[in-house]
């Protein structure tokens, strides 16, 4: 008798345990994460939304710092001043090398260093010649925003906020690591960017006078 009844009380939790199994599985079949990010060619309301704002933006003032994220570890800080396609970006001791401040536009810049004034159409060329290092700044001006630049297809990863995660472009690799909240609108605070020979992180400390062409 007591071996029948423990055989009778063993098939009954076996038959709970199968039960609750059961449930678990496919209660975790009907359960799918959403996914971290989505891929530029996939529908997304936030992002359109967000790009659009983006796309709207023709002024903006920035403080921060720009630092290399290789064996030297140099930094410096980082002003910058967009005002439709004219912009002054000021470097205070960049990497090294002084003072650097690049006036103009994509088409024509003037770049003042310690060692005089230069006129060019191709500040990254400059750059890379005079101080050993380049940053693209015609494409800047976007990634600074969250956008890609316009000349060139990016492969571009949005996250479920609809803000840029990362973005490939021009041989560069752009993370947007932090962002934050300025007159309602998300922009970049911290920004990682790679080309396969320096890698850089920019920090945005402060965003002002950010203005759209409706403003």
């Amino acid at each position: 008798m007591g071996g029948m009844r423990s055989r009778r009380v063993l098939h009954r939790r076996s038959r709970f345990l199968l039960l609750t199994l059961g449930l678990l599985l496919a209660a975790c079949a009907g359960t799918t994460p959403p996914p971290a990010a989505i891929t530029l060619n996939q529908t997304s309301a936030a992002w359109q939304k967000r790009q659009a704002a983006l796309l709207a933006i023709v002024n903006f003032k920035l403080q921060g710092r720009l630092a290399e994220r290789g064996l030297t570890g140099t930094r410096a800080d980082l002003s910058w001043d967009q005002q439709s396609e004219h912009f002054d970006v000021r470097l205070s001791g960049p990497l090294g090398v002084g003072a650097l401040l690049l006036s103009g536009t994509a088409d024509a810049m003037t770049i003042r260093t310690k060692d005089g004034i230069a006129q060019t159409s191709d500040a990254s060329d400059f750059m890379r010649h005079q101080l050993g290092w380049s940053l693209p700044v015609s494409q800047l001006r976007y990634w600074v925003l969250g956008l890609p630049a316009p000349d060139e297809t990016p492969t571009l990863v949005i996250d479920d906020q609809g803000r840029t995660a990362n973005l490939k472009q021009n041989g560069w690799q752009i993370d947007y690591a932090e962002y934050q909240t300025f007159d309602n609108l998300e922009l970049p605070r911290k920004i990682d960017l790679a080309d396969g020979t320096h890698s850089f992180r920019l920090v945005i400390d402060q965003w002002s006078d950010v203005r759209t062409d409706g403003a």
